[in-house]
């Protein structure tokens, strides 16, 4: 037939198989413009002009009912082609955070400890934010809660750690890692050892002295949140405002009703550099790396050590209450 092309024909100018040939007509997405008494297909140049478009859309990743919907005008060209750049970036992101892993993998020191990481990150990559959440919060309760504490701040413990999981469903290359190193040091039972130890101060008090969970975690986010503030405003250290709440901060640390000096400054300072050796500074620095907006109440933490630190070298502004001048 002049003009017409047979399937067979089709199939070897386009490199398509005739089974998809056959397929492509069957659901009305290229019917053929012909067909013979005997059943068969024949084929003008503008479908075969059709069907290199519909192998090109195809190879770009677009679904077979998509390009129908396309080329019947239902949607148009412009929003399946975003659609379509949408799919392949995230794509591209996935296959990027799969390169990443094995890169981070490949640096590990040996077999051990390439399997380690990789077995870290599979714990933690498909799960949901919840379960994320859930079993990074339950991992750090395990290593860090002492069986005596009180079940209101076990509780509440739980829901602070559960606040440092990061939100984001993907988690990046370097969140990736830092969690694979924060396990480690979990797995490191001379370093539980040590952040229990110089929890334990803190623990003891809350014993003795029957404090609340609820109203203490009230007070530490309201100086926490001040504390903030003001750094947004500029102030620092030689501010009377910043003063009063260190003051007060160390004041939550105290037995209550005592009278701050430069003493229990002093002694606030020490805990504090306890809590700093080299180990602990390396789990809050990654602690900051797999969630980042914490990194405003870490810097908070810094201004208040400095401003203790001010307070003594001038301890005519301390106030024997705890309230700065």
């Amino acid at each position: 037939m002049d003009n017409y092309y047979s399937i067979g024909e089709v199939a070897k100018l386009t490199s398509a198989t005739i089974k998809t040939i056959r397929y492509y007509d069957d659901i009305h997405l290229l019917p053929a413009s012909h067909i013979s008494p005997a059943g068969y297909r024949y084929y003008t140049q503008e479908d075969i002009w059709q069907l290199e478009l519909i192998l090109l859309l195809r190879y770009l990743g677009f679904k077979v009912q998509d390009i129908k919907r396309m080329l019947q005008n239902e949607i148009p060209v412009s929003t399946s082609i975003n659609w379509q750049l949408g799919i392949i970036e995230s794509q591209m992101s996935h296959l990027g955070q799969i390169r990443d892993i094995l890169a981070q993998a490949s640096r590990q020191d040996d077999a051990n400890a390439q399997l380690n990481y990789l077995h870290d990150i599979a714990e933690i990559i498909h799960k949901s934010t919840k379960q994320r959440q859930d079993l990074i919060a339950s991992t750090l309760h395990a290593s860090f809660i002492e069986p005596n504490v009180p079940q209101d701040w076990k509780e509440h413990v739980l829901t602070t750690y559960i606040g440092f999981v990061p939100e984001e469903h993907r988690l990046s290359e370097k969140q990736l890692s830092a969690w694979s190193q924060m396990n480690a040091l979990l797995q490191d039972a001379s370093f539980v050892e040590e952040i229990q130890r110089s929890l334990g101060t803190f623990w003891q008090g809350v014993n003795e002295q029957d404090i609340e969970a609820s109203p203490w975690q009230k007070k530490y986010t309201r100086i926490t949140k001040t504390v903030i503030d003001l750094m947004q405003a500029s102030k620092t250290e030689i501010d009377p405002a910043m003063q009063t709440a260190a003051l007060d901060y160390v004041s939550l640390f105290q037995p209550a009703d005592t009278a701050l000096d430069t003493e229990r400054l002093q002694q606030f300072i020490q805990h504090s550099d306890d809590m700093s050796s080299e180990r602990l500074n390396q789990w809050w620095q990654l602690l900051l790396v797999m969630n980042p907006s914490l990194a405003p109440y870490a810097d908070a933490q810094h201004m208040i050590k400095r401003t203790v630190l001010w307070l003594i070298a001038h301890p005519e502004r301390v106030h024997p209450g705890g309230e700065g001048q």
